[in-house]
């Protein structure tokens, strides 16, 4: 749902009445969702404790800086648009979860020593991206900085 207005103010957000909102910088608009409590299920487990454990790969900051450029150079392209990735974080994340669907490695107990010693596609953006784990952009060959 769309939420306008009369003056805008940028800063404005919180839970109000059932419902959460938020200004998004990159869309240039103000967003508002229903705020729903999350049920505790199995489901819900598993992905908290993949979070953990992406938290823990404890990622260079290099290659946050190559996931930033990623993302610009994502967010550029209009066949993308429908599509957006907005902060660094979200392309990391899809690229781990496509990582994992090709090539069958749970997230839940992947460490560092085994990207390194496996050299899996995500050491860097540029191996993501002819992995085939995210779409190509302009100069992805420069985004070569290991994780």
């Amino acid at each position: 749902m769309k939420v306008w207005f009369k003056n805008m103010v940028l800063a404005y957000s919180g839970k109000c009445d059932g419902l959460v909102y938020y200004y998004n910088e990159k869309l240039g608009r103000m967003k508002s969702r229903k705020y729903v409590i999350p049920r505790r299920t199995e489901q819900n487990a598993r992905f908290t404790s993949i979070s953990v454990n992406l938290k823990a790969l404890n990622i260079s900051e290099d290659y946050k800086n190559d996931l930033r450029d990623y993302t610009l150079r994502y967010s550029t392209l209009n066949q993308y648009k429908t599509r957006p990735c907005l902060n660094w974080y979200s392309v990391f994340t899809l690229l781990m979860w496509n990582m994992s669907r090709a090539l069958g490695i749970d997230l839940a107990t992947l460490t560092r020593e085994q990207i390194e010693s496996e050299e899996l596609p995500c050491r860097s953006v540029k191996d993501a991206v002819e992995a085939g784990l995210l779409p190509p952009v302009l100069n992805y060959q420069r985004l070569d900085r290991l994780i």
